[in-house]
């Protein structure tokens, strides 16, 4: 049966037909770019270009170190601050870390605050609900392609549901947005498949089969060991980019890419034993373990060190040189001659694969575009690194922290005094700085040899001067906090006053999630629907996914094979402005759904259950389905309880039937009035007839006597 949930591929009614798996994982999957130099003659020789080995390597080499220059130059030193105020810590560079500083070094996180309110937006407006996309066919006409449409969401759902990390990916990626300006993730599939010589008996009697010369004969037995869909959130500082490239899409028009991928020594040796399904051979070239330690770089990342914390040890920094060190593999991406190519190398110094058209290595990928996504939740023309929040607000949260620290020193010299010391005096030095309350200070001229400083207290100033400081960083990065409301006096007297500062705040916040879906969540959401067109395979998610789409009931397709999946459709994330405040969402949303219900023939067209479910979710719950009965079970409950009516309706079927029954009896009334004088007449008729005869035939009788 279609609803039934099989759990044995061969058995289940939606299992993919003619479905090609998914290649060998391709050196995971990665890809990185390289721009080849070449001129006339160079470019004709292919050969020269694409396999040679010194060639590959000094490409990684150059296009490696130009990209680091460029970002230690230009960029890590400003991502550096911006960590530093993210992880409530002075930037480098400041009067407060140098060593001599003995003065108050108190952090206000007021970028911290900013950065937890940004997040807590992000999830209030895309993961109130469980139906968080929506995915529509190029042709809304084609019924096959709406059912490709049906199942791929629910595939694609179930897999965000329950197999990927979606909820910590999306949050990392919009907060690495607010820190460094820009966030970048990878989309593959991850394959593979682990092999095993299985032992051959004899059926009839359970011995081993063996050959001629006694050696025991097997055959081999495959096991899939992952078959999953990957969104790989990667670290700026290890992916690069020309700094040239369109500032709207840097990942897909820069000349080369590199994607520096942390691998330990024993993962790299078993890729070195893992054979490619299509080609036979070791997914990376087989090096010894002394090679790659070798390669193992030699500094830390300043970047990556920020982000860990100054005072922790860079965890990439391993000098025990043993199977469980951190190496680098480099996915070196080029545009040779309008192709991309790939390869990858162990740092700069190892070619590990042969350069392969990246199409080749990811057959799900159109023309030109390359499985990585650059997103953003700040838009700055013409600048491929624009600043974040914590960049923008970096100048502010400053001056905040040298206000506060400034007051805090004035209220310890206020509290504890300064003091000046004639020099040469014999007076106890120790015990005056102690200052202890209770103590003594020896000396021989009290009223001269000591003589107490006194330190104005300018805190209300200074209060004021922080609440205006937070209220500008506020006003900047679009948070509504307690200080802006206490700063605007004026309107937080009135509650039009704080609607319209709540208002100014949401509308700044929805622009930078707008931002974000935009350029990173749908492009992202895209590559991993046509992922999952390619190589979804499993069984139970297939017959899961069907049985939600209802393919048989709606559309009479009991089997999902190529042609239903690899349709052209439409992803769209199902986020409209303005619903960071669930009061508001809930408003916005009752106010166009009683407005849209009001047109011709849209009422009966309302999806009640959509719409119950989306305001359950922007009040905190997931769906509306715990609060609600299903058709079933609506069904079964009013078999057990019939439905009872209305007070009211019953009251006014109580004063109809009175009615009918007061009309009925004075109807019976009407006619026994009627009877009874039809009665009377009749009875006088026949009296006057009665007599009228009884006059003639006494008549008749005297003339008959006569």
């Amino acid at each position: 049966m279609v609803d039934e949930v099989l759990e044995q591929e061969g058995n289940s009614p939606y299992r993919r037909t003619a479905q090609d798996l998914p290649p060998g994982e391709s050196p995971s999957g990665d890809r990185g770019g390289t721009v080849l130099e070449m001129d006339a003659e160079t470019a004709d020789d292919d050969e020269n270009v694409l396999t040679s080995e010194d060639a590959l390597i000094q490409t990684a080499q150059t296009i490696y170190q130009a990209s680091t220059d460029y970002l230690d130059s230009n960029i890590t030193t400003q991502w550096e601050t911006n960590l530093a105020h993210f992880n409530n810590e002075h930037a480098p560079g400041t009067k407060f870390t140098a060593g001599h500083y003995k003065r108050s070094k108190v952090f206000r996180p007021k970028t911290r605050s900013m950065t937890k309110a940004s997040e807590a937006a992000l999830t209030n407006a895309m993961f109130s609900t469980l139906d968080v996309l929506d995915v529509q066919p190029e042709d809304p006409t084609d019924q096959v392609r709406i059912a490709s449409a049906k199942i791929n969401k629910q595939i694609l759902q179930y897999r965000l549901d329950r197999k990927i990390k979606w909820f910590q990916t999306v949050v990392g990626a919009y907060q690495s947005t607010k820190v460094y300006g820009l966030c970048i993730s990878m989309q593959r599939w991850n394959y593979h498949v682990d092999t095993d010589v299985v032992a051959a008996t004899d059926p009839s009697t359970g011995e081993y089969i063996t050959d001629d010369d006694g050696n025991l004969m097997g055959f081999e037995s495959q096991k899939v060991r992952k078959d999953d869909l990957c969104v790989d959130l990667i670290a700026p500082e290890n992916f690069r980019f020309d700094p040239m490239a369109d500032w709207r899409d840097p990942c897909g028009t820069s000349p080369y890419l590199i994607y520096m991928m942390p691998i330990y020594a024993a993962d790299a040796l078993e890729k070195m034993e893992q054979m490619d399904d299509k080609t036979g051979q070791p997914i990376w070239m087989k090096h010894s373990l002394a090679e790659m330690l070798s390669t193992r770089r030699k500094w830390y990342d300043r970047t990556r060190q920020a982000r860990e914390g100054r005072e922790r040890i860079d965890p990439a920094d391993d000098q025990a040189g043993n199977m469980y060190s951190t190496l680098w593999a480099h996915m070196n991406i080029v545009k040779v001659n309008g192709d991309d190519m790939m390869f990858w190398t162990m740092g700069t110094e190892l070619l590990l694969t042969k350069p392969v058209k990246l199409t080749e290595a990811f057959p799900h990928l159109r023309d030109g575009e390359r499985p990585f996504t650059v997103g953003f939740s700040t838009i700055e023309a013409f600048r491929n690194y624009p600043a974040g929040d914590v960049e923008q607000a970096s100048g502010i949260q400053e001056e905040i922290n040298l206000v506060a620290n400034q007051r805090l020193d004035n209220v310890k010299l206020v509290l504890n005094k300064r003091y000046y010391v004639k020099r040469g005096s014999q007076v106890d030095l120790d015990a005056l700085i102690r200052n202890v309350p209770g103590g003594g200070v020896m000396m021989n001229d009290p009223e001269k040899d000591v003589q107490t400083v006194d330190t104005r207290d300018v805190t209300g100033s200074s209060y004021q001067e922080q609440d205006r400081l937070s209220v500008e960083l506020d006003e900047l990065t679009g948070s509504f906090s307690q200080t802006s409301v206490q700063s605007n006096k004026n309107l937080n007297e009135t509650v039009g006053g704080m609607e319209a500062m709540q208002s100014g705040a949401g509308a700044v916040q929805d622009y930078g999630l707008r931002i974000f879906f935009e350029t990173w969540v749908e492009p992202t959401l895209r590559q991993m629907m046509r992922l999952v067109q390619y190589y979804e395979t499993d069984a139970t998610i297939l017959s899961l996914a069907g049985k939600r789409a209802q393919l048989y009931q709606r559309f009479g397709i009991d089997q999902i094979n190529d042609d239903l999946l690899l349709q052209e459709l439409t992803v769209r994330v199902n986020v409209g402005m303005g619903n960071t405040d669930p009061q508001r969402r809930v408003e916005k949303l009752m106010f166009a759904t009683k407005n849209a219900a009001q047109l011709p023939g849209m009422a009966g067209r309302m999806k009640a259950s959509e719409v119950a479910d989306e305001i359950y979710g922007s009040l905190g719950y997931k769906d509306a389905t715990r609060f609600f009965r299903d058709e079933e079970e609506q069904k079964a409950h009013l078999e057990e309880n019939p439905p009872k009516e209305d007070p009211e309706i019953a009251l006014k079927k109580m004063e109809l039937e009175t009615r009918g029954k007061d009309n009925e009896m004075r109807h019976q009334r009407e006619i026994m009035k009627l009877e009874l004088e039809a009665q009377t007449r009749f009875a006088k008729i026949a009296l006057e007839k009665n007599i009228k005869m009884e006059d003639m035939m006494q008549r008749l009788g005297i003339e008959r006597m006569k």
